[in-house]
């Protein structure tokens, strides 16, 4: 019985593998972006404040409005960074054009913390949830059809 016991872990381990490929697929799906082309950040940025301008948001500072902005452009185009992992080359760049006051390593904080703020504060993740809605809608519609041109979708 005891070396029945031993062998049946080999099933067991067959199982397991078969678990993680199956989680390792899920996990490419999810990280997969929305978005690729890092040069429509700014574009998004314009639109980003266009619809906090206009759509019926409550003011917020300058700072929280920068971290909701950041949360959506990381899950347009880096997803697994709200999830903990590493901001690919290329994205805080970008994000400091857009921000030129702002220091890297502030962007790199606020980059930390978005996510947190997403789960813990109703506010924001009311914010995030209008404006990206609201994003989504204005990009389909093509009011925007120069600059979409502009965007590479996945």
């Amino acid at each position: 019985m005891y070396i029945t016991k031993e062998f049946s872990s080999i099933a067991e381990i067959k199982n397991i593998r078969e678990q993680k490929s199956r989680l390792s697929e899920r996990e490419a799906e999810l990280v997969s972006p929305i978005l690729t082309n890092l040069e429509s950040i700014p574009y998004i940025y314009e639109l980003f404040k266009n619809i906090v301008r206009t759509m019926n948001i409550p003011s917020r500072e300058k700072i929280i409005q920068r971290k909701e902005f950041l949360f959506i452009i990381l899950f347009l185009f880096v997803p697994s960074v709200l999830a903990g992992g590493r901001i690919p080359n290329g994205v805080r760049k970008s994000l400091e054009h857009v921000f030129p006051k702002v220091k890297p390593c502030t962007i790199s904080n606020n980059i930390a913390d978005v996510f947190f703020l997403y789960q813990q504060y109703k506010y924001f993740r009311s914010d995030i949830n209008i404006i990206y809605k609201e994003m989504l809608k204005r990009l389909e519609e093509g009011d925007t059809l120069d600059e979409l041109k502009r965007l590479t979708f996945k």
